[in-house]
């Protein structure tokens, strides 16, 4: 018996645990755990559970029409699965535990450790496959080549039938409808600007290819293009494995090989390629590094960044923040569809850290627990990188980093207020120069309020100790590294060669979403 364990690979196509276990000729059992510890956590978002669900409904439908179904068991996970192994194991099964490698936070990698030594003790079994691009061992040298290989590689293929014989499982089970009654009840009243589910990804993608990717390289900067559907929306599909990016990169280039080289258009779809290639990287990066999903990446920045309690003033700049109510439009448009869609667009999100944690000087361990709390697509791999990134953080080497202006982003990302005034209808008896001069602000019929910070004081004050901090790890790096390379490159001039090579990888940043 071959159990195929599901997790955030909930796909029959290109599936590589599900092809292994059918290819084997023995009998397969489909599952999925719902381990309550996961849906306790306080940066659970209600819209990525609704999403969660409609991915394992679809997947219970296709695994039927393949002739199984998925097991959908309720509970602690080891639990879960020593009981189920033990059961098959009464039955004179030799149970095989197959599961997708995957990025984790601690419960889930003591987890996987945990069920891991027990098919040891037992004797038993176990092949851990690729959900998707990661490598066997962390090598930067060789992370490009080997992902391509890995991207051009054949997909693995969709079973013709899945054969999983009679079980009577004596262990706590839910329908696909006791799952939605337990864990999202409220799904009639969220947002239903995403569907999940391995069918909907694939509209998803299609859709994308067949027109929408026209002019996703200055589009993905627009927040109301992108709101009507202007870059790829398969961030949450992606995060949840309902198409894989083996798929989703293929169909790509081979949608790339249709149009001019040179053109307009070849260069959106480089632009989406470029941005799916860093996605990957930053998984495989929380795959080797989990801890710095809430570690600074360089501890001199501890002194301004941690998940300490925040003041009184902090708390209610975050506040203020968190619910789009700041004072400055386009951060504030930005928050609320956040709050209302579950997401934004890449622009909006790094403008949105830039301000709390820089202007604000709010420790960005909270901005991104705010957003995990949100997010569709949340996924930390992602998420949480980005959040050090624009909070100023990473690629020390270089002297500059970005601050994002909400005011000019405003004028020149979202010139006629569309993003705006669809978000803030307050704003809309109003010009864009008359609330940019505070005339609102005088409005009986107007309660938007005024600009909770200095943007340019903040930006001076906080930006030189981001600088300061940077600088202090600048000077650290090179000492640690300065007199090795020296000796392994050869002259200080190669040595700067290869700092100035390191920042060229680090300013390409990938984006929060795809």
């Amino acid at each position: 018996m071959q159990i195929v364990w599901f997790r955030r690979d909930l796909r029959v196509i290109d599936n590589e645990i599900l092809s292994r276990a059918v290819h084997s000729g023995e009998g397969v059992l489909p599952c999925f755990i719902i381990d309550p510890w996961f849906y306790e956590q306080p940066d659970i978002a209600p819209l990525r559970i609704k999403f969660l669900l409609e991915s394992l409904e679809n997947l219970d439908h296709n695994l039927q029409i393949l002739g199984s179904k998925l097991f959908l068991f309720e509970g602690q996970s080891f639990a879960i699965m020593q009981s189920l192994t033990k059961y098959l194991l009464e039955l004179g099964q030799s149970p095989t535990l197959l599961f997708n490698r995957d990025t984790q936070v601690n419960y889930g990698i003591s987890r996987d450790r945990e069920i891991l030594e027990f098919y040891e003790a037992q004797n038993l079994e176990v092949y851990l496959g690729k959900n998707h691009f990661i490598q066997d061992r962390e090598d930067y040298n060789l992370i490009w080549q080997e992902y391509h290989n890995y991207q051009e590689s054949l997909p693995n293929p969709k079973p013709k039938f899945v054969y999983t014989p009679q079980l009577n499982i004596e262990l706590s089970q839910l329908t696909i409808k006791q799952l939605w009654q337990k864990y999202c009840p409220q799904v009639q009243q969220l947002d239903k600007n995403f569907t999940g589910g391995e069918a909907e990804a694939k509209k998803t993608l299609t859709s994308f290819l067949q027109g929408r990717y026209q002019g996703y390289h200055w589009k993905l900067s627009r927040p109301f293009l992108v709101q009507m559907g202007a870059t790829s929306r398969l961030s949450p599909h992606l995060k949840f494995g309902t198409i894989s990016t083996r798929i989703v990169y293929q169909a790509t280039k081979k949608r790339h090989s249709t149009l001019p080289p040179n053109s307009k258009l070849a260069f959106s779809l480089k632009a989406f390629l470029d941005r799916l290639r860093w996605h990957d990287k930053f998984t495989q990066r929380h795959y080797f590094h989990p801890e710095l999903a809430f570690k600074n990446r360089y501890p001199e920045f501890d002194r301004w960044y941690s998940d300490r309690d925040l003041t009184a003033d902090k708390q209610e700049l975050f506040l203020a923040w968190c619910l789009g109510k700041t004072g400055f439009p386009l951060v504030d448009a930005a928050m609320r569809q956040l709050n209302q869609q579950g997401w934004m667009s890449f622009r909006m999100r790094a403008m949105c850290v830039s301000f709390l944690c820089i202007n604000g000087g709010v420790p960005w361990q909270h901005g991104a627990n705010y957003f995990m709390s949100r997010l569709v697509d949340g996924d930390i791999a992602i998420n949480h990188r980005q959040w050090q990134n624009q909070a100023g953080i990473t690629n020390p080497m270089s002297k500059t980093f970005r601050i994002y202006n909400p005011t000019k982003n405003w004028q020149e990302k979202d010139p006629r207020s569309q993003f705006v005034y669809y978000w803030l209808p307050e704003l809309k008896p109003f010009t864009k120069e008359q609330i940019l001069a505070g005339v609102h602000l005088s409005s009986n019929e107007c309660d938007y309020p005024a600009p909770i910070l200095d943007w340019r004081e903040t930006r001076k004050v906080n930006g030189k100790i981001i600088a300061n901090l940077r600088a202090e790890v600048r000077e650290r790096l090179q000492a640690e590294a300065g007199e090795e390379l020296e000796i392994a490159l050869g002259t200080k001039k190669t040595v700067e060669k290869y700092f100035a090579a390191k920042e060229r990888d680090y300013q390409q940043l990938p984006p929060f979403d795809s």
